[in-house]
C-alpha cells in the first residue's frame, strides 16, 4: 500500500472505527470514544472559521487531528475488547 493510498483512507478508517466505538461502548468507554468527536467538531469549526477569515493555515487542525483521532481509537477498540473479554 503506497503511502498516497493510506492517507486518503485515513478519514474512511477513522469514520469507521469512530462509528464502531460509538456503537458498541457504553458508559465510561463510549465517553472516552467521543472525545475525538468533540476534538474533530472543534477541528471543522476552526477549518470553517479558517475558510471565512482567508486564513492560509485553515485546513491544518484537519489534516493533523484526523490522524491523531484514529490513531486514538486504534489504541481504544482492542483496550476496549481486551478489559471486557471477561
Amino acid at each position: 500500500m503506497q503511502v498516497e493510498t493510506l492517507l486518503l483512507a485515513i478519514p474512511v478508517i477513522y469514520l469507521a472505527l469512530q462509528w464502531s466505538a460509538l456503537r458498541r461502548m457504553r458508559d465510561g468507554w463510549r465517553l472516552a470514544a467521543t472525545f475525538p468527536v468533540i476534538a474533530m467538531l472543534f477541528a471543522l469549526f476552526l477549518f470553517v472559521l479558517g475558510i471565512l477569515t482567508n486564513a492560509s493555515m485553515a485546513a491544518m487542525w484537519l489534516v493533523l487531528g484526523l490522524p491523531v483521532a484514529t490513531l486514538y481509537l486504534l489504541c481504544l477498540l482492542p483496550l476496549h475488547w481486551l478489559v471486557s473479554r471477561d
